[in-house]
């Protein structure tokens, strides 16, 4: 009588796992250490930020924070078993400090914008970490997410000062 309901369920589950890639597109996970001039930074923000357009537009940015031994882990979003795999500029900051009323609803480019003057704003968070990794468009971290997992994506920073 149960000879039939394995191979079923079997069967169930690998279809179900060839179905994990979404709509039509690939995911993977990616997690690593990030460290400031050798030592782990807790409480970072690790944020990927797509390279390619998607039908015109600007596909969305993926991030997560460091627990206390700086790993970050960035695995399934909203509807999707990861990010789509793929090139990201990789930005990465450790603000302290609050800002003006009402920056908790702020986003990185409005938080970016404040810290560099833009915003008007005096007073607020302050970026612990250098400013080369703080912006999408100036960063020099990188990386390639493929499809799967993708671990020890590690990001060693240093102060540039010698």
């Amino acid at each position: 009588m149960f000879r039939w309901r394995l191979p079923t369920l079997a069967a169930g589950l690998l279809a179900l796992a060839a179905g994990c890639s979404g709509k039509g597109g690939a995911y993977g996970t990616v997690s690593g250490v990030v460290t400031y001039n050798g030592t782990p930074v807790e409480g970072a923000r690790v944020i990927f930020h797509p390279t390619a357009e998607v039908d015109g537009k600007q596909g969305n940015s993926y991030g997560s924070l460091t627990d206390s031994s700086g790993k970050y882990l960035i695995a399934a979003t909203d509807k999707s078993p990861g990010i789509p795999a793929g090139v990201y500029k990789v930005t990465v900051t450790k603000y302290e400090g609050k800002g003006p009323p009402g920056s908790e609803a702020m986003d990185q480019g409005q938080i970016d914008a404040q810290m560099t003057g833009e915003g008007g704003g005096k007073g607020g968070p302050v970026n612990l970490l250098p400013k080369e990794y703080a912006n999408a468009a100036n960063t020099k971290l990188s990386a390639t997410i493929d499809v799967g997992k993708n671990e020890n994506v590690d990001f060693k920073l240093t102060s540039g000062k010698k």
